[in-house]
């Protein structure tokens, strides 16, 4: 089905800058104008549920899951431990994802990795949605990239170091001595 006016209506993300609504507003926004099969669709993509008979969803999912994969590999070899029990099964084989994961765990911190496998979502968002872009897979891509940006605006030094305070407060307080 035909999206034009909802995705020619959508703002343009950036990658590492604040969206300007969430994902369950744009969720939201999406009812009464998606058909009630891509609605479930869309909820599938955004749970992580199967989404039978829809190419976006089905492809999106097996590409995170080689992605998945291939972070557990790397671990697992820092570690020195068997990754076999981390991965799980996947349609297909992409050669840029398995790149971007090389990439990643080349970079001398935590905090870029993170942005190299987010940056590696957001462009197999818009692969996945490039020959239909006002169809529903630029509907869903959108979903992706809205979700990604959504996460990293929600990182905030402060937030992180109350977080850290917490944690260390209540573990503290498990063992009965004070941090």
């Amino acid at each position: 089905m035909n999206y034009t006016y909802l995705a020619a209506s959508l703002p343009t993300l950036v990658f590492g800058a604040p969206p300007s609504f969430g994902v369950a507003e744009f969720r939201a926004k999406c009812e009464g104008v998606l058909s009630r099969a891509d609605l479930a669709a869309l909820d599938a993509l955004l749970t992580g549920a199967p989404a039978p008979g829809v190419r976006f969803v089905a492809e999106w999912q097996a590409r995170e899951t080689q992605l998945r994969n291939g972070v557990a590999r790397a671990r697992a070899a820092h570690l020195g431990v068997e990754a076999r029990p981390y991965l799980r099964d996947h349609a297909g084989w992409d050669m840029s994802v398995a790149k971007a994961v090389t990439d990643a765990f080349a970079k001398p911190n935590p905090l870029e990795r993170e942005q190299e496998l987010d940056r590696c979502r957001w462009r197999t968002a818009e692969d996945l949605a490039r020959f239909e872009p006002f169809g529903l897979p630029a509907v869903l891509a959108f979903a992706v990239k809205l979700g990604i940006a959504a996460r990293w605006a929600g990182m905030a030094e402060d937030a992180g170091v109350k977080r850290v305070e917490d944690f260390v407060g209540a573990a503290g307080a498990e063992s009965g001595t004070k941090p």
